[in-house]
């Protein structure tokens, strides 16, 4: 199932690569990185290799390199890097004898393992062992324990270099402008590296733990600065603990406290860091673990990888930032936050976690002005929300790409400008948070104005249409990026009206219930002179419906297209967009054929839109359409198909979801993980498979677990009371953990009951489907 072996033990497991495998080196830099929302470490070899991808992310380091550029996450300067000598024998993995070698990272605890034995001169072997975390209980430490072991022979002296290399560089691009490179007190090196606006800082301290310190000296590279430490093994054994402190000149942080606390944690030392580290961690899986009985371990690792990954990503620190699209294992999407963060990371968030929710939407909140510049570039009102965002706001998505090879003209890069729907996506997560916490000081200092601002967006760029007498919108590119330039998205569409109908909602409300906060609201942004328009654009706007067939069209020509005659070929390919190999994009875009779930998509957010068999038949529909080229869309149609009870399919799409960044395929996930696949796994078992949705004050309950599982166990907080759900097939235990005020109404079946502190719900039908 997987490419990675798994192990499991007493609150471990692992994901093991038992192999020295030079050509999964990226691939498994980014799948066993560290991070702590903070700082993000791929996961390279101590040692240096002829392939490999050094990464240091810190959240919210982004720059402009040059004029032409595009603004990314700054790839920092590498701790990770160590030399090893034994008795003056350089130890190479790619050139030494290498006998035995283990990489590995445990789930629960985000540490990594690498493992060694190498075979010298002399007869003699040694053993290195490297292990390392990103603290969650001190966001600025990156913590290191390189370890030595003479098997065989007599080895005197091990001589261990490491330091901090400044010579990083994104794909080639150099960021800092200057770097300054020293030793405090002839133990902390230190580099401070310069932005344009800003300065990343990294200091490191080494020390011996094992063996006899006999020398130690530093020396300066350009933009580095290395540390050489010769130790005498005491019973074989010789232990070097490298502790980093990485922060940003803009956290305010002074030289002698970096100083403090860097000389703190080094006398801690790694084990008592680490274990405060993994208490940290355990408060998070106590809270977000799904488990599943019923669940082979392949299963529940790739689920608990997801799920590591997003607590790696997300930034507990901070609402200045949000979540990347390779969170911070890579420099895949130049760092850059999408509409994947609102739809596919969002639920878990607001479900486990509604403060760090919250965070994410004052983000968006931040780039507020960013986005109605865009709206006044393009000629709209209101906010346009970039399609991708850094920090200011502003849209970061490049206008051109790479040059067509045939033409040798630059491609225009369209989603930037006619991905529309990412405004409305954001207007959905703010309701979607408003529902669930009825945050009321969140919504009238951010929320409210964002919904305002994108309403008054959509109300700006519809446009009459003369035949049907309606509004629409045109020339845009929905969830599916192989449809481009259509009219009236469905997706779109919908979205668009839910927007404008929540802010619509939003203003009565305040008008009538809370007039003050309405006059703040209204005196900064002149809402009242917009009710009217939206009231119109809500009555005029055209809504593609089913038609005698049953289907949604996913946008007013796409069911006059002729269909992919061979795309099955193309559904099982091995190799992403092959399609593009046989036929070009002008060809794909007047076909019947898919990249991604669209319409799909919409019925996974709006479950309640249509009755059960309309759902039932555009999920079908749509799906035998659907190439599958993107990692967004198996999680949608696996979540979409299990609400539907096409169990056999579902089971298809979340199998191929578990191993996106898993797999077999050495040229996946090189430049960073799949975020949003990722947070598609936990909206696919808890809103697919669990069946749980929370609508307009009700909890829905509608489960429909694969064959072979036999109830999930897991938690949400919802209306602020963290509940406990127990989900079998045959019936549903819930249970409140925290205090409630008020009951919960329940609905399974079609039958209504009240949580207050538990609830046992007898299912009619078995919660399983074939």
């Amino acid at each position: 199932m997987i490419h990675y072996q798994t192990e499991k033990e007493k609150e471990r497991l692992w994901l093991c690569e038992k192999e020295f495998l030079p050509d999964f080196e990226l691939k498994t830099e980014s799948v066993f990185a560290q991070c702590n929302g903070y700082l993000g470490v791929r996961a390279a070899h101590p040692f240096s290799l002829i392939n490999e991808q050094r990464g240091m992310f810190l959240c919210g380091a982004f720059h402009k390199a040059y004029e032409e550029e595009v603004t990314e996450l700054v790839n920092c300067p590498d701790v990770t890097w160590f030399e090893l000598e034994a008795d003056g024998e350089k130890i190479y993995p790619e050139q030494s004898a290498l006998s035995s070698f283990e990489r590995k990272l445990d789930l629960f605890s985000g540490e990594l393992v690498i493992r060694y034995e190498f075979e010298l001169s002399q007869n003699r072997k040694i053993a290195v062992e490297n292990r390392r975390f990103a603290s969650m209980a001190r966001k600025n430490l990156f913590a290191q324990r390189f370890q030595v072991q003479v098997l065989n022979g007599d080895v005197r002296k091990i001589k261990i270099k490491t330091g901090i290399n400044g010579q990083m560089t994104n794909s080639g691009v150099s960021h800092f402008h200057k770097s300054v490179a020293r030793v405090y007190e002839k133990a902390v090196m230190e580099i401070r590296s310069e932005l344009e606006e800003g300065t990343v800082i990294e200091a490191a301290e080494c020390r011996a733990k094992t063996g006899i310190l006999s020398e130690k000296e530093f020396s300066l590279k350009r933009r580095s600065i290395y540390g050489a430490y010769a130790l005498q093994p005491v019973c074989g054994q010789a232990v070097l603990e490298k502790i980093t402190f990485a922060d940003q000149a803009e956290d305010g942080i002074t030289t002698e406290k970096r100083k403090q606390m860097l000389n703190a944690s080094a006398e801690t030392g790694y084990d008592t860091l680490f274990q405060a580290h993994r208490q940290e961690m355990k408060k998070f899986w106590d809270i977000a673990r799904i488990q599943v009985e019923g669940m082979t371990e392949e299963e529940e690792a790739a689920v608990c990888f997801a799920q590591y990954h997003i607590a790696g990503m997300t930034p507990w620190h901070t609402n200045e930032s949000s979540i990347a699209a390779k969170g911070l294992t890579g420099e895949g999407y130049k760092g850059h936050v999408f509409w994947d963060t609102e739809i596919f990371l969002f639920p878990m968030l607001l479900y486990l976690y509604p403060q760090e929710a919250k965070r994410l939407l004052e983000f968006r909140y931040h780039g507020l002005d960013g986005a109605r510049k865009k709206a006044r570039d393009y000629g709209f009102k209101g906010a346009m929300f970039p399609w991708e965002a850094a920090k200011s706001g502003e849209e970061e998505t490049p206008l051109y790409a790479a040059l067509n090879i045939h033409t040798g003209k630059a491609n225009k890069v369209w989603s930037g400008i006619k991905e529309y729907h990412v405004t409305a996506d954001i207007a959905y997560a703010v309701e979607q948070y408003n529902r669930a916490t009825g945050d009321r000081q969140f919504m009238e200092e951010c929320g409210y104005e964002i919904v305002f601002e994108a309403a008054r967006f959509w109300a700006s760029c519809a446009k009459w249409e003369k035949q049907r007498q309606k509004y629409g919108i045109f020339d845009v590119i929905g969830p599916d990026e192989y449809t481009e330039h259509v009219d009236n998205n469905a997706y779109t569409n919908y979205m668009a009206v839910y927007c404008v109908k929540t802010a619509l909602r939003y203003a009565r409300t305040l008008k009538e219930k809370q007039p003050d906060v309405f006059a703040a609201l209204n005196w900064k942004l002149q809402i009242e002179k917009e009710l009217d328009r939206w009231e119109e654009f809500l009555k005029k706007m055209y809504l593609p419906v089913p038609g005698e067939d049953g289907i949604i069209p996913q946008d007013d020509t796409f069911l006059t297209k002729p269909c992919l005659e061979n795309i099955k070929k193309y559904k099982t390919s091995q190799i992403k967009q092959a399609v593009l190999f046989d036929y070009s994009r002008e060809e794909i875009v007047n076909m019947q054929v898919l990249k991604q779930a669209d319409v799909v998509m919409l019925l996974n957010l709006f479950p309640h839109l249509f009755d059960k068999e309309t759902v039932k038949k555009n999920v079908l529909f749509y799906e035998e359409r659907t190439i599958h080229d993107s990692s967004l869309s198996y999680c949608a149609h696996a979540q979409a198909c299990a609400a539907i009870g096409a169990m056999e399919l579902s089971w298809e799409f979340f199998r191929n979801c578990l191993v996106v960044d898993l797999d077999e395929n050495p040229h996946d996930s090189t430049d960073g993980i799949h975020s949003a696949s990722l947070g598609g796994i936990w909206n696919c078992l808890i809103f697919g498979f669990a069946g749980v949705r929370y609508e307009n004050g009700i909890l829905y309950l509608n489960p429909h677990l694969p064959g072979h599982w036999k109830n999930m166990d897991f938690r949400m907080v919802i209306e602020g009371v963290q509940v406990h759900f127990l989900i079998g097939n045959e019936k549903i235990n819930l249970t409140c953990e925290s205090q409630t005020n008020a009951a919960i109404q329940v609905e399974a079946e079609d039958c209504k009951y009240i949580l207050e502190q538990t609830l046992e719900i007898r299912l009619k039908t078995k919660g399983r489907s074939s």
